[in-house]
Protein backbone atom coordinates (compact mmCIF):
# COMPACT_ATOMS: atom_id res chain seq x y z
CA UNK A 1 0.00 0.00 0.00
CA UNK A 2 2.90 2.30 0.99
CA UNK A 3 4.61 1.32 -2.45
CA UNK A 4 1.26 2.42 -4.41
CA UNK A 5 0.85 5.47 -2.62
CA UNK A 6 4.36 6.69 -3.39
CA UNK A 7 4.50 5.98 -7.10
CA UNK A 8 1.01 8.14 -7.07
CA UNK A 9 2.09 11.08 -5.68
CA UNK A 10 5.20 10.52 -8.38
CA UNK A 11 2.67 10.09 -10.89
CA UNK A 12 0.84 13.42 -9.68
CA UNK A 13 3.85 15.40 -9.69
CA UNK A 14 5.70 14.44 -12.29
CA UNK A 15 2.42 15.41 -14.58
CA UNK A 16 1.76 18.70 -12.32
CA UNK A 17 2.20 22.04 -14.61
CA UNK A 18 3.80 24.97 -11.95
CA UNK A 19 1.47 28.07 -11.83
CA UNK A 20 2.86 31.20 -12.67
CA UNK A 21 3.32 31.48 -8.31
CA UNK A 22 6.27 29.06 -8.68
CA UNK A 23 9.43 29.63 -7.55
CA UNK A 24 12.54 27.25 -8.14
CA UNK A 25 15.09 28.23 -5.12
CA UNK A 26 18.45 26.85 -4.85
CA UNK A 27 19.47 26.45 -1.41
CA UNK A 28 22.25 26.14 0.46
CA UNK A 29 23.16 24.63 3.43
CA UNK A 30 26.22 25.28 5.80
CA UNK A 31 29.09 22.66 6.39
CA UNK A 32 28.22 20.77 9.72
CA UNK A 33 30.32 19.21 12.28
CA UNK A 34 30.51 14.93 10.53
CA UNK A 35 33.07 14.27 7.57
CA UNK A 36 29.74 13.74 5.60
CA UNK A 37 28.28 16.99 5.81
CA UNK A 38 31.46 18.83 6.09
CA UNK A 39 31.42 20.40 3.01
CA UNK A 40 28.10 21.44 2.93
CA UNK A 41 24.84 20.55 0.86
CA UNK A 42 23.00 21.94 -2.41
CA UNK A 43 18.84 21.61 -2.13
CA UNK A 44 16.95 22.59 -4.86
CA UNK A 45 13.50 23.78 -3.75
CA UNK A 46 10.16 23.56 -6.05
CA UNK A 47 7.25 25.95 -4.51
CA UNK A 48 4.30 26.66 -5.83
CA UNK A 49 1.43 27.64 -3.23
CA UNK A 50 -1.53 27.35 -5.97
CA UNK A 51 -0.91 23.89 -6.93
CA UNK A 52 0.44 23.08 -3.01
CA UNK A 53 4.00 21.69 -4.21
CA UNK A 54 6.23 21.89 -1.86
CA UNK A 55 9.36 19.92 -2.36
CA UNK A 56 12.82 20.22 -1.98
CA UNK A 57 15.23 18.00 -3.83
CA UNK A 58 18.09 16.54 -2.14
CA UNK A 59 21.08 14.48 -3.82
CA UNK A 60 24.04 12.65 -2.45
CA UNK A 61 21.60 10.67 0.19
CA UNK A 62 22.72 7.44 1.21
CA UNK A 63 22.14 5.39 4.05
CA UNK A 64 24.25 3.86 7.21
CA UNK A 65 21.89 0.85 6.97
CA UNK A 66 22.92 -0.46 3.47
CA UNK A 67 24.34 -3.71 3.62
CA UNK A 68 27.97 -3.84 4.39
CA UNK A 69 27.66 -0.17 4.05
CA UNK A 70 31.79 0.43 4.78
CA UNK A 71 33.00 -2.00 2.33
CA UNK A 72 30.97 -0.26 -0.10
CA UNK A 73 31.78 3.34 0.51
CA UNK A 74 35.63 2.44 0.62
CA UNK A 75 34.86 0.75 -2.57
CA UNK A 76 33.36 3.49 -3.99
CA UNK A 77 30.30 1.36 -4.64
CA UNK A 78 27.66 2.56 -2.25
CA UNK A 79 24.51 3.68 -4.36
CA UNK A 80 23.58 7.34 -3.29
CA UNK A 81 20.06 8.69 -4.44
CA UNK A 82 17.68 11.76 -5.03
CA UNK A 83 15.51 12.07 -2.03
CA UNK A 84 12.56 15.07 -1.68
CA UNK A 85 11.19 15.93 1.36
CA UNK A 86 8.89 19.24 2.03
CA UNK A 87 11.12 22.43 2.64
CA UNK A 88 9.61 22.72 6.12
CA UNK A 89 10.58 19.15 7.18
CA UNK A 90 14.37 20.38 5.88
CA UNK A 91 14.25 23.48 7.90
CA UNK A 92 12.99 21.75 11.03
CA UNK A 93 16.30 19.09 10.55
CA UNK A 94 19.18 21.86 9.98
CA UNK A 95 17.80 24.00 12.34
CA UNK A 96 16.80 21.24 15.23
CA UNK A 97 19.18 18.32 15.02
CA UNK A 98 22.11 19.87 13.00
CA UNK A 99 22.11 23.25 13.62
CA UNK A 100 23.36 24.18 10.39
CA UNK A 101 22.29 27.49 8.52
CA UNK A 102 20.77 27.59 5.47
CA UNK A 103 20.65 30.60 2.54
CA UNK A 104 17.57 30.36 -0.06
CA UNK A 105 18.28 32.00 -3.78
CA UNK A 106 15.18 32.09 -6.24
CA UNK A 107 16.25 31.72 -9.72
CA UNK A 108 15.13 33.86 -12.20
CA UNK A 109 13.46 31.12 -14.61
CA UNK A 110 10.52 31.30 -17.39
CA UNK A 111 7.81 28.70 -16.78
CA UNK A 112 9.11 26.73 -19.73
CA UNK A 113 11.92 26.16 -17.79
CA UNK A 114 10.68 25.70 -14.29
CA UNK A 115 8.41 23.27 -15.57
CA UNK A 116 11.16 21.63 -17.23
CA UNK A 117 13.03 21.37 -14.07
CA UNK A 118 10.21 19.77 -12.05
CA UNK A 119 9.68 17.54 -14.58
CA UNK A 120 13.28 15.99 -14.81
CA UNK A 121 13.57 16.09 -10.97
CA UNK A 122 10.27 13.94 -10.76
CA UNK A 123 12.31 11.39 -13.45
CA UNK A 124 15.26 11.05 -11.58
CA UNK A 125 12.72 10.22 -8.30
CA UNK A 126 11.83 7.01 -10.53
CA UNK A 127 12.81 3.58 -8.77
CA UNK A 128 14.91 2.91 -11.69
CA UNK A 129 16.52 6.11 -12.24
CA UNK A 130 17.22 7.32 -8.19
CA UNK A 131 20.47 5.57 -7.70
CA UNK A 132 23.49 6.58 -8.91
CA UNK A 133 27.32 6.48 -8.38
CA UNK A 134 28.27 9.20 -6.46
CA UNK A 135 31.71 11.25 -7.11
CA UNK A 136 33.04 13.91 -4.65
CA UNK A 137 34.88 16.28 -7.23
CA UNK A 138 32.55 15.11 -10.07
CA UNK A 139 29.15 14.03 -9.37
CA UNK A 140 27.40 15.28 -6.05
CA UNK A 141 24.13 16.96 -4.82
CA UNK A 142 25.96 20.41 -5.98
CA UNK A 143 27.23 19.08 -9.53
CA UNK A 144 23.62 17.57 -10.17
CA UNK A 145 21.94 20.64 -9.02
CA UNK A 146 24.77 23.00 -11.42
CA UNK A 147 24.26 20.47 -14.18
CA UNK A 148 19.95 20.27 -13.81
CA UNK A 149 19.95 24.13 -14.07
CA UNK A 150 21.99 24.09 -17.03
CA UNK A 151 20.36 21.46 -19.14
CA UNK A 152 16.89 23.38 -18.91
CA UNK A 153 17.93 27.13 -19.01
CA UNK A 154 21.11 26.82 -21.04
CA UNK A 155 23.97 29.18 -20.85
CA UNK A 156 21.56 31.21 -18.87
CA UNK A 157 23.68 31.06 -15.41
CA UNK A 158 27.27 31.12 -16.36
CA UNK A 159 29.26 29.33 -14.08
CA UNK A 160 32.67 29.16 -16.11
CA UNK A 161 32.83 33.17 -15.76
CA UNK A 162 33.25 33.92 -12.14
CA UNK A 163 37.04 34.69 -11.40
CA UNK A 164 37.24 34.19 -8.06
CA UNK A 165 36.35 30.33 -8.24
CA UNK A 166 39.09 29.93 -10.71
CA UNK A 167 42.69 28.80 -9.77
CA UNK A 168 42.72 26.42 -6.78
CA UNK A 169 43.01 22.50 -7.46
CA UNK A 170 40.21 20.09 -6.31
CA UNK A 171 42.31 19.09 -3.54
CA UNK A 172 42.82 23.04 -2.73
CA UNK A 173 39.13 23.87 -2.30
CA UNK A 174 38.86 20.24 -0.88
CA UNK A 175 41.56 21.84 2.38
CA UNK A 176 39.66 24.91 2.55
CA UNK A 177 36.79 22.96 4.55
CA UNK A 178 39.64 20.87 6.74
CA UNK A 179 41.68 21.41 9.57
CA UNK A 180 45.86 21.21 8.62
CA UNK A 181 46.59 19.29 11.42
CA UNK A 182 43.69 16.79 11.80
CA UNK A 183 44.74 13.23 11.25
CA UNK A 184 40.81 13.07 8.90
CA UNK A 185 42.70 15.74 6.55
CA UNK A 186 46.04 13.90 6.32
CA UNK A 187 44.77 10.67 5.61
CA UNK A 188 42.64 12.08 2.90
CA UNK A 189 45.39 13.57 1.40
CA UNK A 190 47.38 10.79 1.13
CA UNK A 191 44.89 8.84 -0.59
CA UNK A 192 44.73 11.21 -3.15
CA UNK A 193 46.42 10.75 -6.14
CA UNK A 194 47.38 13.17 -9.05
CA UNK A 195 43.75 13.82 -10.77
CA UNK A 196 43.09 15.63 -7.66
CA UNK A 197 45.85 18.23 -7.85
CA UNK A 198 43.90 18.71 -11.49
CA UNK A 199 43.23 23.33 -11.63
CA UNK A 200 39.08 23.22 -11.33
CA UNK A 201 37.32 25.63 -13.70
CA UNK A 202 35.16 27.94 -12.06
CA UNK A 203 32.32 25.40 -12.83
CA UNK A 204 33.94 22.30 -11.41
CA UNK A 205 34.78 23.89 -8.23
CA UNK A 206 30.73 24.16 -7.91
CA UNK A 207 31.57 20.76 -6.66
CA UNK A 208 31.48 22.85 -3.41
CA UNK A 209 28.08 24.00 -2.42
CA UNK A 210 29.13 27.36 -1.06
CA UNK A 211 31.31 27.90 -4.54
CA UNK A 212 27.63 27.25 -6.29
CA UNK A 213 25.82 29.19 -4.25
CA UNK A 214 28.46 32.27 -4.86
CA UNK A 215 28.42 31.76 -8.85
CA UNK A 216 24.64 31.75 -8.90
CA UNK A 217 24.81 35.02 -6.63
CA UNK A 218 27.09 36.76 -8.93
CA UNK A 219 24.50 35.97 -11.97
CA UNK A 220 23.48 39.65 -12.55
CA UNK A 221 19.62 39.49 -12.41
CA UNK A 222 19.23 35.99 -12.90
CA UNK A 223 18.79 34.96 -9.11
CA UNK A 224 17.68 36.85 -6.14
CA UNK A 225 19.97 37.90 -3.28
CA UNK A 226 20.74 35.39 -1.14
CA UNK A 227 18.08 35.14 2.21
CA UNK A 228 19.44 33.81 5.49
CA UNK A 229 16.63 31.05 6.76
CA UNK A 230 18.45 31.03 9.83
CA UNK A 231 22.33 31.37 10.86
CA UNK A 232 24.64 28.46 11.93
CA UNK A 233 25.60 28.20 15.53
CA UNK A 234 28.96 29.81 16.25
CA UNK A 235 31.89 27.71 16.00
CA UNK A 236 34.27 27.50 19.50
CA UNK A 237 37.35 28.65 17.98
CA UNK A 238 39.97 25.45 18.46
CA UNK A 239 43.52 26.32 19.85
CA UNK A 240 46.43 24.11 18.37
CA UNK A 241 45.66 20.32 18.51
CA UNK A 242 48.31 18.71 20.55
CA UNK A 243 47.07 15.10 19.54
CA UNK A 244 47.15 15.95 15.76
CA UNK A 245 49.48 15.32 13.39
CA UNK A 246 52.08 18.14 13.60
CA UNK A 247 53.30 17.45 17.09
CA UNK A 248 52.95 13.30 17.19
CA UNK A 249 54.14 13.35 13.96
CA UNK A 250 57.31 15.69 14.77
CA UNK A 251 58.22 14.24 18.06
CA UNK A 252 58.37 10.98 16.53
CA UNK A 253 60.40 12.50 13.76
CA UNK A 254 63.09 13.87 16.38
CA UNK A 255 63.11 10.32 18.40
CA UNK A 256 64.01 8.56 15.72
CA UNK A 257 65.77 11.10 14.61
CA UNK A 258 67.79 10.92 17.83
CA UNK A 259 68.14 7.18 18.38
CA UNK A 260 69.09 7.29 14.50
CA UNK A 261 72.55 9.69 15.45
CA UNK A 262 73.28 7.81 18.86
CA UNK A 263 73.38 4.65 17.09
CA UNK A 264 70.96 3.36 18.98
CA UNK A 265 68.13 2.98 17.28
CA UNK A 266 67.08 -1.26 17.08
CA UNK A 267 66.75 -3.62 14.54
CA UNK A 268 63.33 -4.70 15.75
CA UNK A 269 62.83 -0.88 15.28
CA UNK A 270 63.46 -0.96 11.83
CA UNK A 271 61.63 -3.79 11.10
CA UNK A 272 58.25 -3.03 13.16
CA UNK A 273 58.83 1.24 11.06
CA UNK A 274 59.43 -0.62 7.65
CA UNK A 275 56.17 -3.34 8.38
CA UNK A 276 53.83 -0.38 9.84
CA UNK A 277 54.75 2.36 6.43
CA UNK A 278 54.78 -0.66 4.18
CA UNK A 279 50.72 -1.67 5.32
CA UNK A 280 50.07 1.86 4.99
CA UNK A 281 51.46 2.14 1.58
CA UNK A 282 49.62 -1.00 0.85
CA UNK A 283 45.97 0.49 1.35
CA UNK A 284 46.51 3.13 -0.16
CA UNK A 285 48.08 1.89 -3.80
CA UNK A 286 44.67 -0.55 -3.11
CA UNK A 287 42.45 2.72 -3.16
CA UNK A 288 44.38 3.66 -6.25
CA UNK A 289 43.65 0.51 -7.78
CA UNK A 290 41.43 -1.59 -6.53
CA UNK A 291 38.53 0.75 -6.25
CA UNK A 292 35.94 2.81 -8.37
CA UNK A 293 37.36 6.25 -6.70
CA UNK A 294 39.40 7.30 -9.95
CA UNK A 295 40.69 10.46 -8.06
CA UNK A 296 42.97 8.00 -6.04
CA UNK A 297 44.43 6.57 -8.78
CA UNK A 298 48.63 7.62 -9.75
CA UNK A 299 49.58 8.59 -6.25
CA UNK A 300 52.75 9.43 -5.28
CA UNK A 301 52.39 8.41 -1.41
CA UNK A 302 52.82 5.17 -3.07
CA UNK A 303 56.72 6.12 -3.64
CA UNK A 304 57.10 7.70 -0.40
CA UNK A 305 55.34 4.96 1.63
CA UNK A 306 56.19 2.29 -0.83
CA UNK A 307 54.72 -0.87 -0.17
CA UNK A 308 57.24 -3.62 -1.07
CA UNK A 309 58.43 -2.23 2.58
CA UNK A 310 56.56 -4.97 3.74
CA UNK A 311 56.91 -7.85 3.45
CA UNK A 312 60.59 -7.47 2.08
CA UNK A 313 61.68 -5.89 5.16
CA UNK A 314 61.55 -9.37 6.73
CA UNK A 315 63.00 -10.76 3.54
CA UNK A 316 66.08 -8.45 2.93
CA UNK A 317 66.66 -7.98 6.49
CA UNK A 318 68.50 -11.26 6.24
CA UNK A 319 70.36 -10.30 3.19
CA UNK A 320 72.42 -7.07 4.26
CA UNK A 321 73.88 -6.72 0.47
CA UNK A 322 70.31 -7.24 -1.43
CA UNK A 323 69.10 -4.88 1.61
CA UNK A 324 71.52 -2.47 1.04
CA UNK A 325 71.20 -2.17 -2.43
CA UNK A 326 67.13 -2.50 -2.16
CA UNK A 327 67.41 0.48 0.13
CA UNK A 328 69.32 2.71 -1.97
CA UNK A 329 66.77 2.64 -4.58
CA UNK A 330 63.61 2.95 -2.09
CA UNK A 331 65.50 6.01 -0.30
CA UNK A 332 65.22 7.73 -3.98
CA UNK A 333 61.83 6.65 -4.91
CA UNK A 334 60.71 7.97 -0.99
CA UNK A 335 62.72 11.39 -1.94
CA UNK A 336 60.90 11.99 -4.94
CA UNK A 337 57.65 11.08 -3.71
CA UNK A 338 57.89 13.67 -0.24
CA UNK A 339 59.03 16.37 -2.88
CA UNK A 340 56.27 15.27 -4.93
CA UNK A 341 53.56 15.27 -1.72
CA UNK A 342 54.90 18.13 -0.48
CA UNK A 343 53.78 20.37 -3.70
CA UNK A 344 50.23 19.01 -3.14
CA UNK A 345 49.74 19.62 0.41
CA UNK A 346 53.18 20.13 2.74
CA UNK A 347 51.97 18.43 6.15
CA UNK A 348 52.21 14.66 4.04
CA UNK A 349 55.66 15.16 3.94
CA UNK A 350 55.55 14.39 8.00
CA UNK A 351 53.89 11.02 6.54
CA UNK A 352 57.30 10.13 5.16
CA UNK A 353 59.82 11.58 7.42
CA UNK A 354 60.06 8.84 10.05
CA UNK A 355 60.41 6.39 7.31
CA UNK A 356 63.16 8.61 5.06
CA UNK A 357 65.16 9.67 8.26
CA UNK A 358 65.94 5.56 8.52
CA UNK A 359 66.17 5.07 4.76
CA UNK A 360 69.07 7.29 4.43
CA UNK A 361 70.88 6.53 8.03
CA UNK A 362 70.67 2.70 6.48
CA UNK A 363 71.59 3.44 2.48
CA UNK A 364 74.43 6.57 3.04
CA UNK A 365 75.84 6.88 6.22
CA UNK A 366 75.74 3.14 8.22
CA UNK A 367 77.46 0.18 7.04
Amino acid sequence: MKNLLFFLLISIAAKAQLSSKAEVVLVTVAPGKELHSAFGHSILWINDPVNGIDRAYSYGTFDFKTENFYLKFLMGTLPYTISVHSMQDEFNYNMQYEKRGMIAQKLELDSLQKNAILQDLETNLLPENREYAYKFFYDNCSTRIRDMIEKNAPGKYLWSQNPTLEGKSYRDWMNTYLAPNSWVTLGMNLALGIPANVTATASQSCYLPDNLSSATNLSKGLSANPVSLFDSEAEITKGFDFTGPFLVLGIVSLIIGFLTYRNAFPYVADVTLFALIGLIAWFVFFLGTATNHEVMAWNPASLMLFPLNFPLVIWFARNPVKWEKYLKIVTVLCFIGMIWCGLQFWPMLLAGLPIFIRLCSLSFIKK
